[in-house]
């Protein structure tokens, strides 16, 4: 370690930990003092936390080899040592504080892990106090990436910083604004954001969760069948046992849930019946009105049992303890028109289309459903309003279809649905799962064999779902790691983005070239597209590094101190005495290359946190080489540093070079950028990474210096995306300030413009 240049965080966290449980007290006093310098410097926020944690069990003395430094000095001694509770006081303090500045890097990240570490930092500070997380937070909720947005949200919530029912009608708006790709995959985001950090706050929580229960009963079924794989997909994230409890909570809050307590023995349940009918004969003989089962005057009460009915499903009440949920099922031929409120029994949501249209009715007629419901079918209304919105899937099945879970109490169309998404998500991961195994009543969709291959599973989902849903799924499906969906992939069809792009080249590397082959067209349009709309905005930025020449060929822009100067001759002074030129030779701006270029390095992180920045990095490059002026470099490093120069005019060929993961050296990346200076105040450094240094920080603060005392131009980008949201190490970023290389999160315009700025 000392020969690198001292320990990283990791390796003192690690040391502390093992020469305490081993009893060596000096090496363990050697460690703590390291513990309390680099940790609050470089560590990221899991590694503080750990930290913190670990400090915890010293002082609590369940790691023994810290037990002879507990002993206090004599009180005598006027230069007696620092106790071991005071040193451990002073080290969680200096932790803690940068536990707390290291939430503001967490502003663009899209781990889970960071979401978790989020709430062990708000409970934290709930258990021992003393840490101020409210406006840490509040920036988080407002700027940050939908993943950690939502947690933050939810650790508010937790906090007491935010009501639970003002963020549930939050959560709600989401799936609301979930119209397209784009805003499809931000609810993905939001709600395993909102579940990794506070998952059981659904669960218990009804005022967060009745909004988001509406919301998706509310639903008309083409809107719920476009929104349900995300939807599946953000919930995906609780382990199979949260789902039940939470499908559990559902249910009572739907009134669907009953009381089977002693109602599955047969003897008990003809007692019953037989006291009900006696006590029905007694009311008869006594002259007093009989009620009818399904509510007074043979009316289904019209109260929604969660509140009042929403406007665009009929009304849904509890069900007697005794008796079976009904569900409406799809029109027959004698039921062109959707019933009215009074026709249907506590699951009947509505008009109910064909059921080639949807996969959630249940078998039967409509006229069947409310014979049985003890109903006569009203006549079909009249009149010229507008048709209510098809609402066939019952609220129940909804639930179970969004949580896969129990799909065998599904109808047959609905398990459609089921067995679809099923092949994407499986069984889920984490309690309850059994490693896969299948439980008594939690198999797959229930009734439809297995796919026998992905294009049948295209197929179904393009059927079920339609051709856009179709893309979303297949991409969620290459991003954990199925690689044959690749190939149904229609590149005409497929919306480019960033996101599309790093799953697909996530796995292009590992494939045979016959297969890669054929991913070309797809991967090749991504990369256009998003070049050329990148071009698009980038090119303006970038005019501060042609040159102004004048020129006497009206187009370009007026030169008009030129124009003052040629003109001097027209000058006339004018009676009020104010001074007139007449421009007879007006000069404009033409542009005109440099006589000596620029050099920019770009010097980017490939490291397994940084892959999208690193499609930005290669993209933004690919344009920034098509400037005159500009000789652009692009060096990849992680442990190793790459230089893939030699592709950057081509973005296809850059982005399939580079191989994205491992950990993370910016010294040797510097150390390499260095030696190509040639003209140092002609030469512009530009690091794209989160700063989360691998290596002992010495050898960085170094080459950074080194860099500076040159003479170019450095610049560090904490990001680089499109929305300028940075995920990086604030304790590093500061001492690289501190070093000489400003540091901040750029989008690639705001990098052009920096560009231009300094070149112009």
């Amino acid at each position: 370690e000392r020969a690198e240049g001292g320990p990283t965080a990791a390796q003192v966290v690690r040391g502390l930990t093992e020469a305490a449980e081993c009893g060596l007290p000096a090496l363990a006093e050697e460690r703590l003092a390291e513990l309390a310098a680099v940790l609050p410097a470089s560590g990221t926020l899991p590694e503080l936390l750990a930290g913190l944690d670990l400090l915890d069990r010293v002082a609590a003395g369940h790691l023994p080899g810290l037990a002879a430094l507990r002993a206090p000095a004599p009180s005598d001694t006027p230069d007696a040592p620092v106790t071991l509770p005071a040193r451990l006081a002073h080290a969680v303090e200096l932790l803690t504080s940068a536990a707390v500045r290291q939430v503001d890097g967490l502003t663009g990240s899209e781990e889970p892990e960071d979401a978790r570490a989020l709430l062990e930092l708000a409970q934290r500070a709930d258990r021992v106090g003393g840490i101020r997380l409210a406006d840490a937070l509040a920036r988080l909720a407002a700027d940050g990436t939908p993943l950690i947005a939502a947690a933050a949200g939810a650790v508010r919530v937790l906090t007491g910083h935010e009501q639970a029912d003002t963020f549930g009608v939050r959560v709600a708006s989401w799936v609301d604004a979930a119209v397209d790709g784009p805003s499809r995959a931000a609810l993905v985001s939001r709600l395993t954001g909102v579940l990794t950090a506070a998952g059981p706050l659904l669960t218990v929580g009804v005022a967060a969760l009745d909004p988001l229960l509406h919301r998706v009963v509310e639903l008309d079924d083409a809107a719920f069948l476009a929104r349900l794989p995300a939807l599946r997909g953000g919930f995906d994230t609780l382990s199979p046992a949260a789902r039940d409890r939470l499908l559990d909570t559902v249910e009572e809050r739907l009134g669907e849930r009953v009381d089977l307590a002693g109602a599955d023995d047969p003897a008990e349940l003809a007692r019953r019946a037989v006291a009900d009918l006696a006590a029905r004969d007694l009311l008869a003989r006594l002259g007093l009105p009989v009620p009818s089962p399904g509510g007074p005057e043979g009316n289904a009460p019209a109260t929604h049992p969660l509140g009042p009915a929403p406007t665009t499903a009929s009304a849904a009440t509890a069900p007697p303890a005794t008796c079976a949920t009904v569900t409406p099922s799809p029109p027959g031929p004698g039921h062109p028109h959707p019933r009215t409120p009074e026709e249907g029994t506590k699951t009947d949501t509505g008009q109910a289309p064909s059921p080639e249209t949807s996969p959630g009715a249940r078998p039967g007629t409509g006229s069947d459903t409310a014979t049985r419901a003890g109903k006569r079918p009203a006549p079909a209304p009249t009149g010229g309003s507008a048709p209510t919105p098809a609402l066939t899937l019952a609220p129940a099945d909804r639930w179970r279809l969004v949580l896969g879970r129990r799909p065998d109490q599904l109808p047959s169309g609905a398990a459609r649905l089921a067995t679809a998404l099923d092949e994407l998500y499986g069984a889920g991961r984490g309690e309850g799962s059994r490693g896969g195994l299948p439980m008594p009543g939690q198999g797959r969709g229930g009734r439809e064999a297995s796919f026998p291959g992905v294009r049948e599973w295209s197929e179904e989902l393009a059927a079920l779902f339609g051709p856009g849903v179709r893309e979303e799924v297949l991409a969620a499906a290459a991003a954990t790691g199925r690689q044959d969906v690749l190939t149904e992939l229609d590149p005409a069809a497929a919306t480019p983005s960033v996101e599309l792009l790093r799953t697909v080249l996530r796995y292009a590397g590992g494939l045979p070239e016959a297969r890669l082959a054929a991913l070309r067209p797809l991967v090749r349009r991504l990369v256009d597209e998003l070049t050329r709309q990148l071009a698009t905005r980038l090119r303006p930025a970038l005019t501060g590094t042609m040159q102004a020449r004048p020129t006497r060929r009206p187009g370009g822009r007026l030169d008009l101190p030129r124009t003052l100067r040629a003109n001097l001759a027209t000058a006339r002074r004018a009676e009020d005495g104010t001074v007139r030129v007449v421009p007879e030779k007006p000069v404009f701006r033409s542009r005109a290359r440099r006589s000596a270029d620029w050099r920019l390095i770009l010097v980017t992180d490939v490291s397994g946190s940084m892959e999208a920045s690193t499609i930005w990095s290669a993209l933004t490059a690919s344009v920034l080489a098509g400037v005159p002026t500009l000789s652009t470099h692009f060096l990849a490093f992680s442990t190793e540093v790459v230089d893939l120069t030699g592709h950057v005019h081509d973005p296809l060929s850059l982005l399939l070079e580079v191989s994205v993961g491992g950990g993370t050296h910016i010294a040797a990346g510097l150390r390499h950028a260095r030696s190509l200076i040639t003209v140092p105040s002609r030469t512009l450094v530009v690091v794209i990474s989160d700063f989360e240094e691998g290596a002992p920080l010495g050898g960085l603060l170094s080459e950074v210096r080194a860099l500076v005392a040159t003479g170019c131009h450095v610049l560090g980008c904490a990001s680089l995306d499109d929305a300028g949201r940075p995920r990086y190490s604030t304790g590093v970023a500061g001492q690289l300030v501190a070093a000489g290389m400003p540091v901040a999160a750029l989008s690639p315009l705001e990098l052009a413009r920096w560009i231009g700025e300094k070149t112009a």
